[in-house]
Parts: structure tokens; sequence; C-alpha cells
């Protein structure tokens, strides 16, 4: 089975096996792609930079209308493309979601440009037959930008870097990148990827920094102008793909690699 990743510098991109092809998704030529005809495509990239603080338009620029125009040039050249939207849709839903939960969440131009592709793709289900959307859980590796949470956490623990954050003391579903990248591989439907279970994001933290036998306090400042947002309740999947000991276990893995190189 010939694959093609769209996004190679994405966190996911990692995951997958090294014999896929990888490339970028700027200034994209699709005419190869049309010529080698792939049995699967995976869409990764996407404008998430939530940090800078930018309007509707910056991310639907990238989410929703690069994304479409790249679908709707392949979409008769290969048999399934394979698109990354975000649980965050159901961010204000209480408790257990699967795919019948209607979306529900608080609003940022993120998560509404993945509203609004996941939206057109859904009520466009004949023209878009062969494109499925996986979405998944909060995922993190040592792949993740500076400006995000977990990027200061691994910074830290893999260079021994000091960063300051916020208060972490609330729960995530969290989901390893390694077991998204598993079950979006010969996906036919769409999907959620979750671990089915709330894992307090502090206590995580705190057993990422244990399990290389450092002190939390060394390397990380918590000041309350860092605060994240909680903007969200406790909501998680229905669908069980892991447990935090095998999310502990691969992320030390993912830790040891980088460490050593």
């Amino acid at each position: 089975m010939n694959s093609l990743i769209i996004g190679n510098t994405s966190q996911l991109s990692y995951y997958f096996p090294s014999d896929y092809d990888k490339i970028s998704s700027r200034n994209l030529n699709t005419d190869f792609i049309k010529e080698k005809k792939y049995n699967q495509v995976f869409l990764l990239f996407a404008e998430q930079r939530t940090f800078l603080k930018e309007n509707d338009q910056f991310f639907i620029d990238i989410n929703v209308n690069y994304t479409l125009k790249i679908i709707d040039e392949i979409k008769e050249y290969c048999e399934n493309i394979i698109i990354y939207s975000t649980s965050e849709l159901w961010n204000n839903h209480e408790g257990e979601i699967d795919l019948k939960t209607l979306y529900n969440y608080n609003y940022s131009p993120y998560i509404k440009s993945k509203e609004i592709l996941c939206n057109y793709i859904n009520e466009n289900k004949e023209k878009y037959h062969n494109v499925h959307i996986v979405y998944p859980f909060n995922f993190n590796s040592p792949y993740r930008g500076k400006g995000f949470l977990f990027g200061k956490i691994f910074d830290s623990i893999v260079n021994k870097t000091k960063n300051t954050i916020g208060s972490v003391d609330f729960e995530r579903d969290i989901i390893h990148p390694s077991i998204i990248t598993k079950n979006s591989i010969s996906l036919k439907n769409d999907i959620i990827i979750g671990s089915g279970e709330l894992i307090n994001v502090s206590d995580f933290i705190n057993d990422m920094f244990k399990l290389h036998n450092l002190n939390i306090n060394d390397y990380i400042c918590f000041n309350k102008e860092n605060d994240i947002p909680i903007k969200r309740k406790n909501y998680y999947s229905k669908y069980k793909y892991s447990n935090y000991s095998e999310l502990l276990k691969l992320t030390e893995n993912d830790i040891r690699k980088n460490i050593v190189s």
C-alpha cells in the first residue's frame, strides 16, 4: 500500500511508518499525486497556533480553504484521504462523547475553523465519500512547539532548560500520538481517538519528571499570569484506545530518544 503524508513537520508525521512518502504542505503542486495514485493520503498540516491571538480568517485560510483546495485536487486520484480535526469540538460537553454527540464548544478561531471544515465535508458526503475525519484527543510529543504548554515541558526535560507555565491542576483525556497514527492507518470511517479516561495534567507532568530523576521545581516556574483559560468541561472519549500507564511509557520512550540524539 503506497501512502503519502502531507505536512512532514507536524507532530503526527514522526509516528507514521518510515516508508511513507512525506512532503511539505507549502506551495504544494499536486500533479505527482495524480500520477502516482496513492492508496492513502494523510493531511496532517493545520494552523493551530492559538497563542498568536489571530482572528477567524487566519485559521480558515489554512484549515478550511487550503485544505479543501488540496482535497478537491486529489480526491479522484487516491483511494482514501484522512484529515485531522479535534476533540475540542466537544469541549463544552460534560462526560462521555462519541460520534453521535453534537458539537458543543467554547469558541476559539481554531476550533471554529475545524467546525466549518468538518460540517462542509459531512454535508457533502457524496462528493467526499473517500474523505475520513479523525477527531483526536489531546496529544503531545517532543516535537510540540515551544509556544504550547507541553512544548515547554518537553524542552525542560530534554534540554534541562527552565520554563514558566501556569497552573496545570486540571484534567484531560490524553492520548499518545503513536496510538492516533496506528488507528488512522487503513481507516474507512470517521473516528474519535482518545484514552477514554480523564488524566490530571499536573500528575502526568510530575510523573514525567520523576521518570527521568528530575525535580520539577528545578526546571519549572509556576506563574498565575501564564494560567491557561479553562473554558471547557471534563469530557472524554467513549472509545478507549489506551490507558495512563501506556501513555506514560510511550512518552518516556519519546523523551529518552530525544535526549540520546
